[in-house]
């Protein structure tokens, strides 16, 4: 599939009204799994390893069925929380995608049309040593894979954020990963034609800048230069030479991974600061349109609690268009060289 050209829109102050949602969602409804869903999954072979479930943590999964009549009337929405954090939590730090979520409950949605399983273990004193580890990518496609197959949806939407983007990336365009010096995993064909809409919040995709100072590229090993977000230091169309070599490989494989593709990023991320060698880190080659939120109260975890009504709107019109605030819009190729000062001016 061709990607259409980029259109990059430059949000100031818009979605303001946002800011009082988190403080007014509604948590009385269950977290985890459904039984129906577990039971499907403990069913079935390729899907009952995996532990999707993840009663270990409160608010390590969500979504499912109550039976089998059930009613699935909207596109299912997977959501891939990021490093070290969880699907659904109850605080700050590990809140996940609770108030996209919630959000989307209060628009109509039920359970059996919303999904979540965490990767990782929300450990947040080992967040700086997670690597793009071959078992996370596999966790994240076999999920993919058994939500597509319980729904029996033809398509469905997945919204990612930081980490969780360049993992999901990777999950859907498939293919071979190492899983030891003379081991590898494959996951098989892409799965793109079964993603309707693909919604990347601050992910770090061109590698996060603080990974080129020497201090945290030697103590730890997120910023590695194999599996993790090392940036590069060698410029080059359309990324660094010696970007990290999961990086790379991503960027390079120009299978899209969706019908629809956006790109949420803020300039006030402190976590994946923006710019990387004069591009948005945030913004990925295959995607169709970006949005860049210049307000503070938009940070690395704003920008995905903030922006649900973004997040909805995208997965059901296909287009948001800010009813409010300052707006400029740039069309360029995403292959192309990405000239901030556009952006800032």
């Amino acid at each position: 599939m061709k990607s259409s050209p980029t259109k990059l829109a430059v949000l100031s102050t818009v979605l303001l009204s946002s800011l009082s949602l988190a403080s007014a969602q509604n948590s009385t409804y269950k977290r985890g799994l459904t039984d129906h869903f577990i039971g499907y999954l403990g069913a079935t072979k390729n899907y009952y390893p995996y532990h999707f479930n993840r009663t270990d943590f409160f608010g390590g999964s969500f979504g499912g069925k109550d039976n089998d009549s059930t009613p699935i009337t909207k596109v299912p929405v997977i959501f891939i929380h990021g490093a070290a954090d969880q699907i659904i939590g109850e605080e700050w730090a590990n809140n996940g995608f609770r108030y996209s979520i919630e959000y989307f409950l209060q628009q109509g949605y039920t359970k059996a049309e919303l999904y979540g399983s965490m990767w990782g273990f929300a450990d947040l004193f080992y967040e700086y040593n997670l690597v793009h580890n071959s078992e996370w990518i596999l966790q994240i496609r076999k999920f993919i894979e058994a939500v597509i197959d319980y729904t029996g949806a033809e398509k469905v939407n997945i919204i990612a954020h930081s980490m969780g983007v360049t993992l999901s990336r990777a999950a859907i365009k498939g293919g071979k990963y190492s899983i030891g010096d003379d081991q590898e995993i494959d996951l098989g064909e892409p799965i793109n034609e079964f993603i309707q809409t693909y919604v990347a919040i601050a992910g770090g995709n061109y590698g996060v800048s603080i990974c080129n100072i020497q201090f945290y590229y030697d103590a730890f090993r997120i910023c590695n230069n194999q599996t993790g977000f090392f940036p590069g230091t060698q410029d080059d169309k359309p990324q660094c030479k010696d970007i990290s070599k999961f990086l790379g490989r991503l960027n390079k494989n120009k299978i899209k991974e969706g019908d629809y593709t956006y790109a949420l990023l803020s300039l006030y991320d402190q976590v994946v600061p923006p710019v990387v060698f004069n591009r948005y880190t945030s913004f990925f080659p295959t995607m169709d349109q970006g949005f860049i939120f210049n307000s503070s109260e938009y940070d690395h975890v704003g920008v995905r609690d903030l922006t649900a009504n973004v997040q909805y709107v995208l997965v059901n019109q296909h287009y948001f268009t800010p009813s409010q605030g300052e707006n400029v819009f740039l069309y360029a190729n995403s292959d192309e060289k990405q000239d901030i000062k556009v952006f800032l001016q």
